[in-house]
C-alpha cells in the first residue's frame, strides 16, 4: 500500500521529538574545559582563524567568497574558527555578533577542537537562514574540512546552491535523488579543490616533524607516502652514480659519510616499501594503523632523502672547487705574500703601544707576529704540495682538496694573529669596558643550560655540557685575572659565550618543539577523553543496543589513550600518535553507535518498554520519522527547512501561513 501522509500523525511525531529531544539518536560532543578568551577574538575581517586550521590561499578564497555573498544577498556572513570555548558556541558566537551592531549580520563560530558549531543572527537575518548556512558548513566540518566548510556557508548565502529542501511525501524519490546528483557534483569538485590545496601545503612540512603530520588528512598522506617512496628511489639510483665517481676522485676515507647515508636510505626504503605493501594488501584495515604506517613512511623516507641529497651535494661542491684549483692556488699565494708584508708592522705597533699602556696587558698579543710567521710557513708547504697534485691526471688528484684546506686555514690564522695586534689598543679598551658585561650574561646562560637540562626534551646533553664547561673554565679565569688579562679573558670568553649560544639555540629549540608536542598531546588526549566517556556512557544506558563494533573500538580508544598518558613525558612525539590513534577510534566508536541505534530504530525498537516505546504508526508514520531523524542525524538543526508547512520552520508558533510566521535573529548551536 503506498503511504499517505497524515497532518495529525507528523505533529505527533514532532511533538514527540520534541519533548523527548530525539536524545537517544545523538551524541552529543562534550564541551570543552578549556577555555577561550572572548574578549581577545576580533572581528578584523569576515574570515577569523584564530585555530590556524586554513592555508593563506584558502583564507583568500574564502574572504573573497564572502565579499561576494555579501553583494549578492545584501547580508554580511562572518566565519570564526576557535580552537575551544568554554560553554556553549552560541555564546560566543552572540559576543562576536555584538562587535557589528547591524540588522543583517550573521556570525557562525566554530570550535575545532571541541567541535562544536553555532551561529547568532541580527533581526533582519530569517532563523531558517542561518540555520541553513550553519548545515551547509557542517557537513565539511564533520570531516575535518575546515575550507570546504567555509566556503559552503559562504556559498549558500550567495545563493550559489539550493537554498531550500523540497520532502514530496510519497512522489519525492526522484527529487531527492535529483539534488543529490547535484550536491554530490559540487562536493566533489569542492573536495579536489581542497585536497590539492591541503596536498601542496603538507609537502612543505618538514618530515621530522610528526606532529604537523598528524594533522594531514589520510588521503593526503596517501600521496605523500608515494611521492616520498618514489623521491627516495630516485635519490638512491643517483647516490649510486656520485659514489663511483666521488671515490675515483676523492678516495675511500673522504666518501664514507656518502656511502653510509646511501645504506642508510636503502635500508628505510626497503622498510618503507614492506609497509607500503602490508597497506596495499590489505593486512591494515583500521585508519588509526594506516596512518601510523603512512606517516612512518613519510617522515622516515623523507629525513633519510634529505641526508643522501645533503652529502651528495657536498660532493658537488668539492668537485667544483678541484675544477677551480688553479685560480685558488694562484690567489692563496698572493694572499700569503700580503700577510709576509704585515708582519712587520705589527711588530712597531707592539713597541709603539708599550709606550702608551702597561706592558703587561698586551701579554696575550706579544708572540702574535712570531705565530703568523709560523703559520706562513706552513701555508706555503700546503700550497707548495698543491701545485704538484694540479700536474697530476684527473683521478689522482684526492689530496689536492686536502692541500688547499690546510694552506687557506693557515692562513686565516696568520691573519687573525697579526690583526689582534694591529687592533690591540682598541680591542683592550674594548675589553675593559665590556668584560663585566660579558661574565653577567656568560652566567645567565650556563643556568639556562642546567634548566633546560632538567626538561624531558630529548637534547644534545653532551654537547651542551661541553659547551657549559668551555664557558665555566673562561669565566673562572676572567673573575681571578680580568684586571690583569682584559685582552686575553675576554677573548676566551667570547669564544666560548659564542659556542655556547650555539648550543642553547639548538636545545631552545628542540626543548620547545618537546613542549608544543606535549600540549598538542594533552589536548587531544582531553578531546579523546570526552569523546571516549560519551560513547561509554551511552554503552552503559543502552546496553542491549550497542553492538560489538562499537564496543571493540571503544576499548580499543581506551587502550591507545592510556599508552599515551604513559609516553606523555619520556616519548612525546609517540604519545602523540597513540593520542591520535585514540581520538580517530572514539570517533569511529560513535559513528558505529550511532548506526546501532538507527538500525534498532528503523528495526521498529523505537521508544517502547525500557527504552522509550515506539510509536511507528504504520507506513507513513515510519517514513515522515525517518525523515526527522535523518534531518537530526545528518546536521539539519531542528525542524526548520520544510517549506511546504510554514514560512521559517517550527520556532515561530503555530501562527498563520502554517506552523509559524518565521524567525528572525536569534542563535543556535550543534555538534559535528
Amino acid at each position: 500500500m503506498k503511504p499517505t501522509f497524515s497532518p495529525t500523525r507528523f505533529l505527533a511525531i514532532l511533538a514527540a521529538g520534541a519533548v523527548l529531544g530525539f536524545g537517544s539518536f545523538l551524541i552529543d560532543a562534550p564541551s570543552a574545559s578549556a577555555a577561550t578568551a572572548t574578549s581577545e577574538v576580533k572581528l578584523t575581517s569576515q574570515l577569523v582563524d584564530e585555530s590556524g586550521v586554513l592555508s593563506e590561499q584558502e583564507k583568500a578564497d574564502i574572504t573573497a567568497s564572502l565579499k561576494e555573498a555579501t553583494k549578492e544577498s545584501g547580508k554580511k556572513l562572518y566565519i570564526v574558527f576557535v580552537p575551544t570555548t568554554p560553554g556553549d558556541i552560541k555564546v560566543l558566537a552572540e559576543q562576536l555578533r555584538e562587535q557589528d551592531g547591524t540588522e543583517n549580520v550573521i556570525v557562525l563560530a566554530v570550535a575545532t577542537e571541541t567541535r562544536q558549531i553555532g551561529y547568532a543572527a541580527g533581526a533582519k537575518v530569517e532563523t531558517s537562514e542561518a540555520e541553513k548556512l550553519q548545515n551547509a558548513a557542517r557537513e565539511h566540518f564533520a570531516d575535518d574540512d575546515w575550507a570546504g566548510g567555509a566556503q559552503a556557508a559562504a556559498d549558500k548565502l550567495a545563493g550559489k546552491t539550493s537554498t531550500a529542501t523540497k520532502v514530496w511525501i510519497g512522489a519525492g524519490a526522484a527529487g531527492v535523488i535529483g539534488a543529490g546528483v547535484g550536491a554530490a557534483v559540487w562536493t566533489r569538485r569542492n573536495r579536489r579543490k581542497t585536497h590539492a590545496q591541503q596536498l601542496e601545503t603538507a609537502r612543505s612540512i618538514e618530515p621530522g616533524n610528526v606532529g604537523d603530520l598528524y594533522q594531514q588528512p589520510t588521503d593526503v598522506l596517501r600521496e605523500l607516502a608515494a611521492e616520498e617512496l618514489t623521491s627516495t628511489d630516485e635519490s638512491i639510483r643517483k647516490g649510486d652514480e656520485e659514489l663511483s665517481v666521488a671515490r675515483g676522485e676523492f678516495g675511500e676515507e673522504r666518501t664514507r659519510d656518502l656511502a653510509k647515508a646511501l645504506q642508510h636510505s636503502r635500508s628505510t626504503l626497503n622498510k618503507a616499501y614492506s609497509m607500503h605493501e602490508r597497506l596495499n594488501s590489505g593486512l591494515v584495515t583500521a585508519e588509526p594503523e594506516q596512518r601510523d604506517l603512512l606517516i612512518e613512511i613519510v617522515s622516515t623516507c623523507g629525513q633519510a632523502d634529505d641526508n643522501l641529497d645533503g652529502q651528495a651535494a657536498k660532493f658537488a661542491e668539492l668537485r667544483q672547487k678541484l675544477m677551480n684549483a688553479p685560480e685558488l692556488v694562484e690567489k692563496l699565494r698572493q694572499t700569503s705574500i700580503s700577510l709576509h708584508n704585515r708582519i712587520p708592522n705589527a711588530r712597531e705597533i707592539l713597541s709603539d703601544a708599550e709606550t702608551r699602556v702597561d706592558p703587561a696587558l698586551l701579554d696575550s698579543v706579544r708572540d702574535n707576529p712570531d705565530v703568523a710567521e709560523d703559520a706562513l710557513t706552513e701555508a706555503e708547504k700546503a700550497l707548495d704540495t698543491a701545485r704538484g697534485l694540479l700536474d697530476k691526471p684527473a683521478g689522482q688528484q684526492g689530496g689536492l682538496i686536502d692541500s688547499l684546506g690546510a694552506a687557506k686555514l693557515a692562513l686565516q690564522q696568520a691573519d687573525s694573529q697579526l690583526l689582534a695586534v694591529e687592533r690591540a689598543e682598541e680591542h683592550l679598551r674594548a675589553a675593559q669596558n665590556n668584560l663585566p658585561a660579558l661574565i653577567a650574561e656568560v652566567e645567565g646562560e650556563i643556568s639556562e643550560a642546567a634548566e633546560l637540562s632538567k626538561t624531558g626534551a630529548d637534547l644534545d646533553r653532551d654537547d651542551l655540557q661541553a659547551a657549559v664547561d668551555q664557558a665555566q673554565k673562561a669565566l673562572d679565569r676572567a673573575r681571578a685575572e680580568g684586571s690583569t688579562d682584559p685582552l686575553g679573558c675576554y677573548s676566551e670568553l667570547l669564544e666560548a659565550d659564542g659556542a655556547l649560544d650555539v648550543e642553547l639555540d639548538e636545545a631552545r629549540g628542540i626543548a620547545n618543539d618537546y613542549a608544543r608536542t606535549v600540549n598538542m598531546v594533552d589536548r587531544i588526549m582531553e578531546d579523546a577523553t570526552q569523546r571516549l566517556e560519551a560513547v561509554e556512557g551511552l554503552i552503559r544506558n543502552r546496553r542491549k543496543i550497542i553492538g560489538v563494533d562499537a564496543r571493540t573500538s571503544a576499548q580499543a580508544a581506551r587502550s591507545a589513550l592510556d599508552e599515551a598518558e604513559q609516553l606523555r613525558a619520556e616519548d612525546p612525539k609517540q604519545a602523540l600518535r597513540s593520542a591520535q590513534r585514540a581520538n580517530q577510534l572514539a570517533k569511529q566508536a560513535t559513528a558505529e553507535a550511532r548506526k546501532d541505534i538507527n538500525d534498532f530504530n528503523n528495526r521498529g525498537g523505537g521508544f517502547t518498554g525500557s527504552n522509550f516505546g515506539g510509536y511507528r504508526g504504520g507506513g507513513s508514520g515510519s517514513f515522515v520519522s525517518g525523515v526527522v531523524l535523518g534531518s537530526l542525524l545528518s546536521g539539519n538543526g531542528g525542524f526548520g527547512g520544510f517549506g511546504g508547512f510554514g514560512g521559517g520552520g517550527f520556532g515561530g508558533g503555530f501562527g498563520g501561513g502554517g506552523f509559524g510566521g518565521g524567525d528572525f535573529g536569534g542563535s543556535g548551536s550543534s555538534s559535528f
